[in-house]
C-alpha cells in the first residue's frame, strides 16, 4: 500500500513537472502576489478630509496647522496617531494605511482632532478633550471610500 501511495505522489509530481516545463514559464514575484491576491497592488484606499477653522467674529481657515485621525483598532496594543498638514485653505487629507482599512464601522472608531495649531497665524485654542471630531463617510465606489471630518471649529479670540 505505501509502494502505491509513493507511485502516486511520484507521478503527479512527474507530471506536474512536464506541465510547468512544456509551459516554459518561471514564476516572478510578481505573478506569485497576483496569484495570492496581495501584494503592492492597492486593493482599496480610505480618504479621510476635512478643514480646520478658527471661529473668531467670522470664521477663517487655519493654514499649517497639524490635524490627526487615531483608529481603535481593538487590540491591547495602542493605535496610533496619523497626522496631516492643512493646506493654504485650511483643509487636510489623510490617506488611511491599509491595515486599517478593514476596521468595522470605522465612523464610530477613528476620531479626527487638531493636534497643533501656529501660534502666529490664529489665535485659537484647541483642548484635546473637546475638539474630538468623528467621521462621516461621503462616498464609496470601487474599493476607494471616501470620509469626512466636516468643518473643524476651533475657539478664537479677536
Amino acid at each position: 500500500m505505501n509502494f502505491f501511495i509513493l507511485r502516486c505522489f511520484l507521478l503527479f509530481f512527474f507530471l506536474f513537472d512536464l506541465a510547468f516545463a512544456a509551459e516554459g514559464k518561471i514564476w516572478s514575484r510578481t505573478d506569485m502576489v497576483e496569484m495570492a491576491g496581495y501584494g503592492e497592488q492597492k486593493l482599496s484606499s480610505v480618504i479621510i478630509t476635512g478643514s480646520l477653522l478658527c471661529d473668531t467674529s467670522h470664521s477663517i481657515s487655519i493654514p499649517g496647522a497639524t490635524v490627526a485621525i487615531k483608529c481603535h483598532t481593538g487590540y491591547k496594543r495602542r493605535s496610533k496617531w496619523i497626522k496631516a498638514v492643512t493646506d493654504d485653505l485650511g483643509e487636510f487629507e489623510i490617506d488611511l494605511p491599509s491595515q486599517l482599512h478593514a476596521i468595522p464601522d470605522l465612523e464610530n472608531t477613528c476620531v479626527i482632532k487638531p493636534i497643533h495649531v501656529p501660534h502666529e497665524l490664529c489665535r485659537c485654542h484647541h483642548n484635546s478633550t473637546n475638539t474630538h471630531k468623528r467621521i462621516k463617510l461621503a462616498s464609496s465606489t470601487s474599493g476607494f471610500r471616501v470620509y469626512t471630518s466636516g468643518k473643524i471649529r476651533l475657539q478664537g479670540h479677536s
